[in-house]
């Protein structure tokens, strides 16, 4: 076996004279380029070992590779605690061929009840990793929220200045109102060009484009900046539920100031 399994989490803890026993537990698997080894909402039945290969981690709803794992890799330790386990992930074969080390969670638990000495090293592992576990995805989890309240508190501030909305309050008002001026004058002038009955010059059709793009490019800035902050606030409260359900985090705007409101 080229991996050692010291060097698997949660194995870590396992007494060095038990680890052959550990050893002996995983069986030979290969696989070919595009083939699934696991794939995200169907059951796992062990923790699998990347021997040789390469292999890329996606998820339903997510465009592109969540990450691209090599050598020495492993996934599906979790699934050696529950039998009704899912995989979190798709992990497919990018390399011409990958070949694995695969070890059942039938087999582990049988080793596990006539061995307390390795089931104590096991399970003292298991905790030491899922604690940690734990201990990264409540921070991730916090300092998304922080940032969530944190731009929140920003946004409120920044456009309760006076009264209610204060200024921004005025300017959603009179930009509304430019807006359907602008676009009910631009519609008057197609009607009036539909009632001539004639064909519309290149002329008129540039006048009626260069009418709109001018509400679009003036009065909509307004609503596009507040636009912005609420999807880098979306994309903030997104993340937390990434880190629930074992996700990448998206790429947040953080280049969106609020200055610029």
């Amino acid at each position: 076996m080229a991996i050692h399994i010291q060097d698997i989490e949660i194995f870590a803890e396992v007494d060095e004279s038990l680890r052959s026993k550990v050893e002996a537990l995983f069986v030979d698997e290969s696989f070919n380029k595009g083939e699934r080894i696991t794939v995200y909402g169907e059951s796992v039945d062990g923790l699998y070992l990347l021997e040789q290969g390469e292999v890329q981690v996606s998820i339903p709803g997510y465009d592109g590779v969540l990450a691209t794992l090599t050598d020495g890799a492993s996934f599906g330790e979790l699934s050696l605690f529950n039998p009704e386990d899912v995989a979190s992930a798709t992990v497919t074969v990018s390399s011409d061929t990958a070949e694995l080390l695969f070890c059942p969670r039938d087999a582990l638990n049988l080793a596990l009840q006539v061995d307390a000495k390795l089931a104590a090293g096991f399970y003292r592992g298991s905790t030491i990793l899922i604690s940690d576990r734990l201990k990264n995805t409540n921070q991730k989890i916090s300092d998304e929220i922080a940032k969530s309240i944190q731009m929140a508190r920003d946004l409120i501030d920044d456009i309760s200045s006076a009264g209610e909305l204060g200024t921004t309050q005025a300017q959603f008002e009179n930009a509304g109102s430019a807006i359907v001026s602008s676009m009910t004058n631009i519609v008057k002038h197609l009607l009036v060009l539909k009632e001539k009955n004639r064909p519309i010059s290149q002329e008129e059709i540039t006048e009626i484009a260069d009418q709109a793009k001018d509400v679009y490019y003036s009065d909509f800035a307004v609503f596009e900046k507040v636009n912005k902050q609420l999807k880098t606030l979306g994309q903030h409260l997104d993340n937390v539920n990434r880190v629930l359900s074992n996700q990448e985090l998206v790429a947040v705007d953080e280049d969106m100031s609020l200055d610029d409101f």
